[in-house]
């Protein structure tokens, strides 16, 4: 026997409307907050899903969308809709530029170790809320760019930010260890304001997923908040198989920030290998002193000392390499012609002694900032390992962990876990490989998601390979799963209306909190780190973020 749920749908604020649903056998409860639009919204008939025969949240989510009288009507009516044009963000918005005078002379507005990217002068998109560095270098922070503009970045190629900064006064001083801090202790702060945003693609939209057509949101939407086990979710999407994924949203419709995470995490705490984007991983791993190919590095400061050496060991023991034989130190910049000459090794340590799981052998001076180098490792035999899922990522440790606490372990008023109303779907952790090998540190390896939804704004439901869909049964996926939970992808957020590089807080994604995605992004030799997507705290898709950074976990389940 089916077990009768509760689902309100109506207008909070306004007011909401109680009725009685199936929902596959599961537990939930549907609400629409009050569009920030001008006129009124109105409902045509109370219990309008009951009195129409929509027993079921996914029928009802569907002819909701236009108050179809069938399902099919429905759907006929989101196809003509379109897929949505990922190029753009939804909702369209319009920004205008703020200014504000900024100080802080203690430790500064913003400060770091190395170069500032600083440029003459800038543009700003009033499309996307971004600003533009235009006419600038890299380099040390000095009276001749009082005047410039900054991001704050010390990132030779990111020019691009939703605040900058027009430098007025700083401070320079130096440790006894050498090393140089920067602060900008007086600035004109430029940033975005929304002026206007159009729901020019709102609502539900179509697209096919593994298991035929899927029904997605886009955009600022308010009708897709759910209530299931004590805790508010968001409904990302229709599967195509009719099940129901949604995105933990906190405990309240009003909750934003952390509120609307389980948590924090990172992603893997390791992050010197391509394996390490795995949701799961294997570390199949064999010493490489040849294999990696030459590659521009440049993890790490130009006013720092480093210790340079002429030798190294590698300990089996703890997986890391050190320094042996001769050594000398110094700035990259002041050593560099005696390092690649005799002293090519280096972990880029400030210690001596110091150890690193990557070995950087120098062979060519760029700039002060950047080397060439050939990498060094103990690292994935082949692609085909980084595959093999074995190990858990620490995201996935979180969110088992939570799921055991407040899912799994808890039930409803009829005794029934709440672990029963949820279904074994696809949760897509994508490590096809767009370029490079999958396993080498270099050259880089870019993956599937980073092809779609950051070079061609194609952003797709379908999963590739069997070793990424995680399941919790074989019959479907991997069968690598111990519980039915996962994230979203970054696929699904470009979707819903994020977009790279894009200041979106009207989309229903955003929650002015950054948080992870399932999504690999690419392998960078440049820092030897492997990378995955966020989607950040004003609400765009960034796909260059190291897997060890901590960030919001928002769990992701489905309803059958």
């Amino acid at each position: 026997m089916n077990k009768k749920v509760k689902i309100y749908i109506g207008l909070i604020v306004l007011f909401i409307l109680s009725v009685t649903l199936y929902c596959f056998s599961n537990s939930y409860a549907l609400f629409q907050t009050s569009k920030e639009t001008t006129g009124t919204i109105t409902v045509p008939e109370n219990n309008y899903c009951i009195n129409h025969g929509f027993n079921k949240l996914g029928e009802c989510a569907l002819v909701m969308e236009n108050y179809s009288e069938s399902v099919e009507d429905a759907k006929s009516y989101i196809s003509t809709k379109g897929t949505g044009d990922f190029s753009k963000m939804a909702p369209t918005i319009t920004y205008k530029e703020t200014t504000t005078e900024v100080n802080n002379t203690s430790s500064g507005v913003i400060s770091t170790t190395a170069h500032f990217t600083l440029g003459k002068g800038y543009t700003f998109n009033s499309s996307t809320g971004i600003f533009t560095l235009t006419n600038y270098t890299n380099n040390d922070l000095t009276d001749d760019y009082i005047n410039y503009y900054t991001c704050g970045s010390t990132t030779g190629t990111s020019n691009t930010c939703s605040t900058m900064y027009q430098v007025k006064a700083y401070t320079k001083t130096t440790a006894s260890n050498g090393t140089v801090t920067y602060r900008i202790t007086s600035a004109i702060r430029h940033n975005y304001q929304a002026v206007d945003a159009l729901d020019s693609e709102i609502g539900l939209y179509t697209s096919e997923d593994d298991d035929g057509a899927s029904y997605y949101y886009r955009g600022n939407v308010k009708n897709n908040y759910v209530s299931f086990a004590g805790y508010i979710w968001r409904i990302i999407r229709i599967n195509g198989n009719g099940s129901i994924r949604m995105i933990y949203s906190g405990t309240s419709t009003s909750d934003t920030g952390s509120k609307t995470s389980i948590g924090t995490s990172a992603f893997n705490s390791k992050n010197y290998d391509p394996t390490y984007v795995g949701y799961m991983y294997s570390e199949d791993f064999a010493l490489n002193t040849t294999l990696n190919s030459s590659t521009s590095y440049n993890n790490f400061n130009e006013n720092v000392v480093y210790y340079f050496g002429s030798s190294y060991i590698f300990d089996e023991g703890t997986k890391t390499f050190k320094l042996s034989g001769d050594t000398i130190s110094g700035t990259w910049k002041d050593v560099y012609e005696e390092a690649i000459s005799t002293y090519p090794y280096t972990c880029f340590s400030t210690s001596e002694t110091g150890t690193c799981t990557v070995l950087k052998n120098v062979t060519k001076y760029n700039n002060a900032y950047t080397a060439t180098v050939k990498l060094i490792s103990n690292n994935s035999i082949s692609y085909l390992s980084t595959l093999d899922n074995t190990t858990n990522s620490t995201i996935k440790g979180v969110l088992d962990t939570w799921y055991q606490n407040n899912i799994l372990n808890k039930s409803d008023s009829l005794g029934n876990s709440y672990s029963t109303y949820l279904s074994d779907e696809v949760f897509c952790n994508d490590r096809s490989i767009n370029t490079g090998s999958g396993y080498l540190l270099s050259p880089t390896t870019t993956y599937g998601a980073y092809n779609r939804v950051y070079q061609n704004r194609k952003p797709s439901l379908k999963c590739s390979q069997e070793s990424d869909c995680f399941t919790v049964s074989d019959t479907k996926g991997n069968g690598k799963l111990t519980y039915p939970i996962g994230l979203i992808t970054i696929d699904e957020a470009a979707m819903a209306g994020g977009l790279y590089n894009s200041v979106n807080t009207q989309y229903y994604l955003y929650t002015g909190q950054t948080y992870w995605t399932l999504s690999p992004s690419n392998f960078n030799s440049s820092n030897a780190s492997a990378l995955a997507w966020i989607v950040t705290s004003t609400g765009h898709l960034f796909p260059w973020n190291a897997v060890s950074t901590g960030y919001g976990v928002r769990l992701d389940s489905c309803c059958n």
